[in-house]
């Protein structure tokens, strides 16, 4: 288990070190984002849900994980909200920094993780953990950012559907209805194109971790090491809430593999989104960017950690 984990880290040191030496710089970085969010990814998800032979209980432990994600989505928003407050932290960082506190990276780390340690079921529910992520992002998360601003509107029925909408057309969750589509059809895939899929779909995992570590290779480390808020917020996205989760599914009565990925799901560092989003609305990125650096550093650890964990519980 832990060659898996070494494996995994040093392809992301991999990409720490080539963007030290230049041989990544941001325009790479920036394609290279684009090419497994918006294709990689979807091709690795076509794939390994399209082969899947469909059963009702597989759709079932899907909807159920995507519920129970999605309820304690809202429940870290709450968490997160009342730590900020009860800690004090300025005003205008405080939405971003519960929005990352509240936000894991569960597609570019969850997918290739849960892929290698729970196999295809566990990506097929980690991908219904991704979907209520995405739901939480497009209505609490933007609501959240637009905290600080005067001329913010009251939620309406239009805003409510464009967030659908946004949804519903993230690739991923695109892909994840394509998938499904081909495992209740049965197969129709020729060979030649479910090869072409799972080529392309097998470079996510890499590319991926060489991203983060070159993501990484920017950051301000002093700084970052050294902001009270920062390591705060990292605390308590890492340990805090993946504890939380394990109170909140112990007892549950669902099937463990559904439990595992929950607390999976959340023990994840803060998602690149959260760094993106708070740019675009003119917030402190700065602030999302920082605990995206400390919690992604510190992740080394407990992500290891967190699936030993879950192994001895569920």
């Amino acid at each position: 288990m832990y060659g898996k984990y070494f494996v995994l880290f040093a392809i992301l040191f991999t990409g720490w070190f080539l963007r030290k030496i230049n041989f990544i710089d941001d325009k790479m970085n920036h394609s290279m984002n684009k090419l497994i969010v918006y294709f990689a990814y979807p091709c690795l998800i076509v794939h390994n849900i399209g082969n899947v032979d469909m059963t009702g209980r597989l759709v079932l432990d899907f909807l159920i994980g995507f519920g129970i994600s999605l309820a304690c989505f809202f429940i870290y928003g709450a968490i997160s909200f009342g730590y900020a407050k009860a800690r004090k932290f300025p005003s205008d960082c405080s939405n971003v920094a519960e929005f990352a506190m509240a936000t894991p990276n569960n597609g570019f780390m969850g997918f290739p993780v849960s892929l290698i340690f729970f196999g295809e079921k566990g990506l097929f529910l980690m991908l219904a953990h991704n979907a209520a992520m995405n739901f939480f992002i497009f209505t609490y998360g933007t609501n959240l950012l637009n905290r600080n601003n005067p001329e913010r509107r009251k939620p309406t029925i239009r805003n409510v559907i464009r967030a659908t909408f946004k949804f519903l057309l993230n690739p991923n969750i695109l892909a994840l209805f394509i998938g499904f589509a081909l495992s209740l059809l049965g197969g129709i895939l020729p060979e030649a194109v479910d090869e072409y899929l799972l080529y392309i779909g097998n470079v996510s995992t890499p590319m991926a971790m060489i991203f983060i570590g070159s993501s990484l290779a920017t950051a301000d480390l002093r700084k970052v090491l050294t902001t009270k808020l920062v390591i705060e917020a990292s605390i308590v996205k890492l340990l805090v809430l993946p504890l939380v989760t394990i109170g909140l599914v112990y007892f549950l009565p669902v099937a463990p593999l559904i439990k595992s990925i929950v607390v999976l799901g959340i023990a994840f560092p803060t998602a690149a989104t959260v760094s993106m989003l708070a740019e675009q609305e003119n917030q402190s990125a700065l602030t999302a960017s920082q605990i995206l650096v400390l919690s992604t550093i510190a992740s080394i650890v407990t992500v290891p950690a967190s699936v030993n964990l879950i192994n001895l519980l569920f």
